[in-house]
């Protein structure tokens, strides 16, 4: 029950301590499981620790919410490519050192910043637009199971090899990022729109021939404008306004005209062939069917029209159609139209995160939501410091008795060093960095919501429609699906080691085999579903007896149950190569883990928080986080890059590719990805 009582009037410690163990462990798992699912893990712990550390019973009673929200906001940093620029910090060159501490910087702003806005969400909208954002999300969920169900036949329309080295053979290749997704999700969320608006003036029987009609007419038109060119004889300058090759055309006609030397082909002949491998600055389908890019366009602006004069996005859908707009606007600006790259030749989703982050933040403000700006904000730049002071506290940890860094030094004592810290050099070092910068976006999280905590007033709990299917939705996703997603990626693992077949047969029937993924799959999906028939049962009939009354209990139990799971499947994973190498890995996960079980039953206040009023503006909180910027990124690129520097000199640091941004040595220099090689 809520007691009535005076704001916090200073940040919990034990609450920074829980989050950054909650987030390291949930970031030395990701490590292992990679990609925006493995991201999802510190998402979910650490939002459940802030909720149930906040003090706050009005925070409490939304655990499940600040689970799954906090989840998907940490789990859009997933895509973002960056062991390339933790890379370039350990080369010997200064411009590769502070562009990588920048860029690092950049790229942990938008995991932090992300982060931020997804688990301050549930702690500043009220419980009806809370509840009301499930109707849109469930829209793009199933745009994407469909896209999941489709796309394998969709990338064997070309190659019938399209897989993790030869995907950029697709036709639907784009700078090695999740297009299709921002796209599916913006179609998902235009059905949603169609069905939404099904009783006003009409069915969606009226809507949806209008629209197809649209659509016809707007890809008429693209083909007639792409057809008029092509007869005035403007393609060739309208391809080369638009279109480029993605790679150093120079370096390969200097590798032409040698090859023509020892070859019965001209150079002109071998640059040519050359030329035509090079990707393009667009999807690749665009070369194979040139015909069709005209139509996309008019479909697309046909849509884009249409939606925007007539469509209702309700529901907080327009939340979501200005972040999915806002990927794809700022991935066609920078790195397709004004060709920005961080790593080339590597993805390029942190400039879709950007637009995301950017449309995001432009929609919280103009439904008067800036706390979750302002949380968003400082997350982010507390966790791009976190990104960048990692990767510098791992580099000062690997100087002493570095070999690389005493290559040149022939003295006995350099060599004594070495022999005497072998053991030492030997260590995962990029376990550490992982978990290390996880404990820091910890930090980061606590701080930004500890301050929330301490300023916002109570939020409603109550709603008007009937939204107890989002409780049950929330826990599920986060128990049953997060989860399911990281786990299963332990099956290929198995088979690759030969811990397990590929195939298993029903036993008692005489059928064909089926592949131990599918049997995977159906044993975790029996399991959810009973966890899911349990749950609405336990929220639509009868409480179950064994979960507990205080949401206090509830929340307690929803992160032991989600954090052991994570623990058992990641050291399930490890068990078959386990060695003195995995100690800094699962064995400190595997500890802390012990260490937070007891901090969660320990720690949160059993004396609530309720709090009355309005929140205070924001424009002295932002001026101030204008000013940690600047001193942030002077930390960085000053600080970082100097010391770094100094410590190693011009030497290579190990433990890492030798990667290059500038000069000749540059990767997308002489690693360019191109038709007929292995994309690395």
């Amino acid at each position: 029950m809520n007691v009535p009582a005076v704001l916090p009037s200073k940040l919990d410690w034990k609450m920074v301590v829980l989050c950054a163990f909650s987030l390291s462990i949930g970031w030395g798992v990701r490590g292992n499981f990679g990609h925006e699912y493995g991201a999802m893990l510190p998402g979910c712990l650490t939002a459940i620790a802030i909720c149930l550390m906040s003090g706050r019973e009005d925070w409490r009673e939304r655990v499940h919410y600040f689970a799954m929200f906090g989840a998907l906001g940490w789990g859009f940093g997933g895509s973002i490519s960056y062991m390339q620029v933790v890379g370039y910090t350990h080369m010997g060159s200064v411009p590769e050192i502070v562009y990588g501490f920048l860029m690092l910087f950049f790229i942990g702003f938008l995991w932090g910043g992300m982060g931020g806005l997804g688990t301050a969400l549930p702690a500043v909208v009220d419980k009806e637009r809370l509840v009301a954002f499930f109707k849109p999300l469930c829209w793009i969920f199933a745009a994407w199971f469909v896209l999941n169900m489709a796309l394998p036949f969709i990338n064997d329309w070309q190659n019938q090899h399209a897989k993790t080295w030869s995907r950029h053979e697709s036709p639907l290749y784009w700078f090695d990022a999740d297009w299709i997704q921002a796209v599916s999700a913006l179609i998902g969320l235009f059905l949603f729109d169609l069905w939404d608006r099904r009783k006003e003036g009409g069915t969606i029987f009226l809507h949806a021939p209008l629209v197809s009609l649209l659509a016809v007419v707007g890809g008429a038109i693209g083909w007639g404008i792409q057809k008029a060119i092509d007869t005035a004889g403007l393609n060739g300058t309208v391809s080369a306004l638009f279109v480029r090759r993605q790679g150093d055309l120079e370096l390969a006609r200097k590798q032409a005209e040698e090859l023509a030397l020892t070859s019965d082909k001209t150079a002109e002949v071998i640059y040519e062939e050359m030329y035509n491998n090079f990707l393009i600055n667009w999807p690749q389908f665009f070369l194979d069917a040139p015909q069709t890019v005209g139509i996309i366009f008019g479909v697309s602006l046909a849509l884009t029209v249409y939606f925007f004069l007539f469509g209702k996005f309700r529901s907080g859908a327009s939340l979501f159609v200005y972040m999915a707009s806002g990927w794809l606007i700022s991935f066609i600006v920078m790195p397709t139209l004004l060709n920005l790259h961080i790593t080339p030749p590597r993805a390029d989703d942190w400039a879709g995160i950007t637009g995301v982050f950017i449309g995001a933040c432009i929609w919280l403000c103009r439904n008067k939501l800036v706390p979750v700006v302002y949380a968003g904000c400082i997350s982010g730049i507390i966790g791009g410091l976190g990104f960048a002071g990692a990767t510098w506290l791992k580099l000062m940890l690997m100087a002493p008795g570095n070999p690389h860094r005493l290559a040149g030094v022939d003295t006995p004592e350099a060599k004594a060093s070495i022999e005497t810290w072998n053991h030492w050099q030997g260590s995962n070092w990029h376990s550490f960095l992982e978990q290390s910068y996880g404990f820091i976006n910890g930090i980061a999280i606590a701080v930004a919501l500890g301050l929330l905590a301490m300023r916002l007033p109570a939020v409603k709990n109550t709603t008007e429609k009937a939204g107890r299917w989002t409780e049950v939705f929330a826990v599920s996703f986060v128990l049953f699906f997060v989860t399911l997603f990281n786990a299963r990626k332990n099956v290929p693992e198995w088979i690759k080691r030969k811990l397990i077949p590929e195939e298993m047969q029903i036993p008692l029937i005489d059928i064909e085999p089926w592949s131990t993924w599918h049997w995977y799959h159906i044993f975790w999906l029996f399991g959810a579903f009973a966890g899911i028939a349990l749950l609405a049962h336990h929220v639509k009939k009868e409480r179950l007896a064994f979960i507990p009354e205080s949401w206090l209990g509830k929340g307690q139990l929803l992160y032991l149950v989600f954090v052991w799971l994570v623990c058992f499947f990641n050291f399930e994973r490890a068990i078959s190569y386990f060695g003195a190498g995995r100690l800094l890995t699962e064995g400190v996960i595997t500890i802390n883990t012990v260490f937070v079980t007891m901090m969660i039953l320990l720690w949160p206040p059993t004396k609530t928080h309720r709090v009355e009023g309005e929140d205070k503006p924001y424009g002295a909180s932002f001026k101030r986080i204008a000013v940690g910027l600047l001193i942030a990124l002077g930390v960085t690129v000053g600080g970082m890059s100097f010391t770094k520097h100094m410590v190693y000199g011009d030497s290579f640091a190990g433990h890492a590719g030798e990667n290059y941004r500038f000069g000749p040595k540059a990767n997308w220099r002489i690693k360019s990805i191109v038709l007929g090689e292995d994309h690395r």
